[in-house]
């Protein structure tokens, strides 16, 4: 049912929460990305087709694509796109829960089933399937050597780590990004 969805809820594993290259990199630069996507690509949702009126391009947000390596503490950042308010927050609808009225959360809903062509029922058996991310799951350790995370349980409660961040997608103003997170001691480069 979920793979024929284009608005989907992301769960991002606990241990990266509030880690992102736009908070990393700061204000400044996170909106000049922002300045230059906007004038690369049309002001659209790349999900439901939302298009911002004259001057509310404030409607259209920049969601982050990453995925996680656990061993080495590292946020990967693969791609950014282009979604509406709405759109982006069922990417974070744990964070949304917490801080939307009912009302708010009301509408959502009706956006989420408006766009995947479901019915609540759908939306309720599909959030109920949803299993968050606390910790890695085996899938994500190298079982062979047994090592998920160089991190104890300790560190990980008490936020006591550096999450890094690779660049791996091709992003706007990625070599602006790279220095910054290297003079922050916050990239974390492949080889």
């Amino acid at each position: 049912m979920a793979d024929r969805f284009k608005l989907k809820i992301d769960a991002k594993p606990s241990m990266f929460h509030g880690k992102t290259i736009r908070k990393a990199i700061g204000q400044s630069l996170w909106y000049k990305v922002r300045d230059r996507l906007l004038k690369e690509d049309t002001p659209q949702c790349s999900i439901c087709g939302f298009i911002p009126e004259q001057g509310e391009t404030n409607k259209i947000h920049i969601h982050e694509q990453e995925e996680y390596d656990f061993e080495n503490i590292v946020v990967k950042l693969i791609g950014l796109k282009l979604i509406c308010a709405n759109c982006h927050a069922f990417h974070h609808f744990g964070f949304t829960q917490m801080y939307s009225s009912k009302e708010k959360m009301k509408q959502l809903i009706e956006h989420f089933i408006k766009v995947n062509g479901c019915s609540m029922n759908e939306f309720k058996e599909y959030k109920r399937s949803l299993v968050f991310k606390r910790l890695p799951t085996n899938s994500d350790a190298d079982t062979k050597n047994n090592t998920v995370s160089k991190l104890s349980f300790q560190d990980m409660l008490s936020g006591n780590y550096t999450v890094k961040f690779a660049i791996v997608g091709d992003i706007p103003l990625k070599s602006d990004i790279i220095e910054k997170l290297n003079k922050k001691g916050l990239y974390f480069e492949y080889n």
